[in-house]
């Protein structure tokens, strides 16, 4: 019952978060280390074969896929590199940074085509609308902006779109998106209208820090900095399962795999773990000696950013049902 999972501090929310069966061994799965950054790796993106890597020390880094070999730096930015997304129909790549900017750098040259200016603080999240040519960018600023990568202009800003940071953006389907903040809240967007739709509820007890749409199965995950992860029904929007002590420290990251039966998450604590979709610890993967500080997913592959400086590749298609 939600009341026994909710229990603060109980040892039945501890277990809940443990693996059934055997933890898997320091490193058993991890296949590759990428290292090369001067500073904590914060941000991940994949598009074809090629994997960039934003970090604190200013730069993106990119790797091949194919081999896991280093293949250049993509440097101009003034400030750490918080997040990164890419569209292969318009071969671009955007980059989002503590100085306040986004670059734009095209996937044929490597280079910077645009440079796009509008918040006033630090852009922590970015995401692309898939089937639009739309870029929606989450601040320090509490706005929201809108940007079209056809003219690269701004074409709608939702100013104080939460009560604080904007932390995490996600598409919810081809009308909507969702955003969560540091306001401990998550909001639903109509993308034809760039009004607010709803505020869910309840809230989490501290900021949102990244969210996971499950298209197929209808439901979307939360993940914040209370240590819990909360699933919802994407039909009703009401939450239907929370883990509470979900990990040890802070929650900063979730992916789901391609196939939206395995749920990663990430957290300060230096732990990834995995999950089924009814949110039953499957494994931990150790190794990192950072804080985790972003995920994402390809065919079998999971790779996990760190304040350790490296990205971890680990083969997850043995999580599959």
């Amino acid at each position: 019952s939600p009341s026994a999972r909710e229990v603060g501090g109980s040892s039945v929310a501890e277990l809940a978060a443990q693996p059934s069966g055997r933890a898997s061994a320091p490193d058993e799965h991890c296949v590759h280390i990428l290292a090369g950054h001067s500073g904590f790796v914060l941000s991940l993106c994949t598009v074809g074969d090629v994997l960039f890597t934003g970090s604190q020390d200013c730069n993106v880094m990119i790797w091949d896929l194919n081999n896991f070999q280093y293949i250049g730096t993509l440097p101009g930015h003034r400030g750490f590199v918080k997040c990164l997304v890419a569209t292969m129909a318009r071969k671009l790549l955007c980059s989002g940074s503590q100085d306040k900017t986004i670059k734009v750098w095209s996937l044929e040259t490597f280079s910077s085509t645009k440079t796009l200016l509008g918040h006033t603080a630090e852009v922590n999240t970015l995401r692309i609308l898939e089937g639009t040519d739309l870029l929606v960018s989450g601040s320090e600023d509490r706005s929201i902006r809108v940007w079209d990568l056809l003219s690269l202009t701004a074409m709608a800003t939702l100013e104080q779109a939460h009560g604080s940071s904007v932390f995490s953006l996600a598409q919810l389907d081809s009308g909507h998106f969702l955003s969560g903040g540091r306001d401990r809240t998550m909001k639903v967007w109509s993308t034809s209208t760039w009004q607010s739709r709803r505020t869910l509820a309840p809230p989490h007890y501290d900021g949102v820090s990244d969210l996971a749409v499950g298209s197929q199965r209808g439901r979307f995950f939360s993940a914040s900095r209370d240590r819990s992860i909360r699933r919802w029904d994407a039909r009703t929007f009401e939450s239907d399962q929370q883990l509470t002590h979900a990990h040890g420290d802070w929650l900063t990251s979730l992916a789901l795999a391609p196939s939206e039966n395995v749920l990663f998450s990430g957290s300060k604590d230096c732990v990834v773990k995995v999950w089924d979709a009814e949110l039953h610890c499957q494994d931990l993967l150790l190794g990192h000696r950072g804080a985790i500080s972003s995920l994402i997913t390809t065919d079998g592959l999971l790779f996990s950013a760190s304040h350790d400086r490296t990205v971890r590749v680990w083969k997850v298609s043995h999580y599959e049902p």
